[in-house]
């Protein structure tokens, strides 16, 4: 089975319980105007490229067929929807201003990486993530994985937006021992406005997990000026009260760590006025939540 895999992060302590290995799948149905990894949105393998770290050597225009590059006046210019991924130019630049996101792995390329930290998971509660992008996209490809986790006796965690089927997600309850699970926003149609997508189906999977037994994280992005109201304070603190299965709620700012990366990737940005929340400013929205009746709350 092969899968495309943006990343492999070791010895990650913030998504899931204890020490993890996180899987970082390739592909997204969701276009959320905050995310932070847009290398993850497109399942295809994606070139970026960084200016600050061009020398303009020119030798990326001599070895790419597509003519994906040019130069003006000491400037490169790229154009990315030329760009076939085929890595000839990250070969020949010896600045590294070159890269691209997206590989071909065989899940049993990718268990051999994660089985070298297993004494770490044995020895602190952890394990594997499976994360994005959402890792539901590649879905038949995730499931292999979490198949041979299973056999290695290696403790699974996903995490997810919640856009599938209800099918998939009985398939998947046998197999996660955690979801974290993305709660983004209640308003329907700022869903739509925002996210590209209702939320329909994310809550009628939500109530599907809760209502078997599935071990839950809720996470809630909250982003000044979408959702950061009393409508959605209060649609979050009733899920945690009316579902035992959400172990906690964690509650994280807006930050702007991927702006740069949507430029190096040639994708446009909608949010460039906002600024980073302030740790201080997330404790007053956990304040707030729990004035709704829910107190299992922390700062992602």
């Amino acid at each position: 089975m092969k899968g495309i895999v943006f990343d492999i992060q070791r010895f990650a302590l913030h998504d899931g319980p204890g020490i993890r290995t996180v899987v970082f799948l390739k592909g997204c149905n969701f276009r959320c105007a905050w995310c932070c990894n847009p290398e993850s949105q497109s399942k295809a393998p994606q070139l970026s490229y960084n200016a600050d770290k061009c020398t303009n050597c020119k030798k990326c225009i001599s070895v790419c067929d597509e003519k994906v590059f040019s130069s003006f006046f000491w400037k490169l210019n790229v154009d990315f929807d030329r760009c076939t991924a085929c890595g000839k130019c990250i070969e020949v630049c010896s600045s590294q201003a070159l890269k691209i996101y997206g590989k071909e792995w065989e899940s049993a390329d990718i268990m051999a990486e994660v089985m070298k930290d297993l004494p770490y998971y044995k020895n602190s509660s952890g394990g594997v993530t499976f994360s994005g992008g959402d890792p539901l996209f590649q879905f038949d490809f995730l499931v292999d994985l979490l198949q041979k986790a299973k056999e290695a006796g290696i403790n699974t965690c996903i995490e997810s937006e919640g856009n599938g089927s209800i099918t998939q997600f009985e398939k998947l309850l046998p197999l996660v021992d955690h979801f974290y699970y993305d709660y983004k926003i209640t308003d329907h149609a700022d869903h739509l406005k925002y996210i590209k997508q209702g939320n329909k189906t994310l809550m009628e999977n939500l109530r599907f997990l809760c209502t078997h037994g599935a071990d839950i994280v809720l996470r809630c992005i909250i982003v000044p000026g979408i959702n950061n109201n009393a409508n959605h304070f209060k649609a979050i603190a009733a899920l945690g009260r009316k579902y035992k299965s959400i172990r906690r709620i964690e509650v994280f700012g807006y930050h702007d760590f991927g702006v740069f990366k949507y430029k190096q990737l040639g994708m446009p940005y909608s949010l460039k006025h906002l600024s980073a929340t302030k740790p201080e400013q997330v404790d007053k929205w956990i304040y707030e939540i729990k004035k709704y009746g829910y107190n299992n709350i922390i700062k992602g």
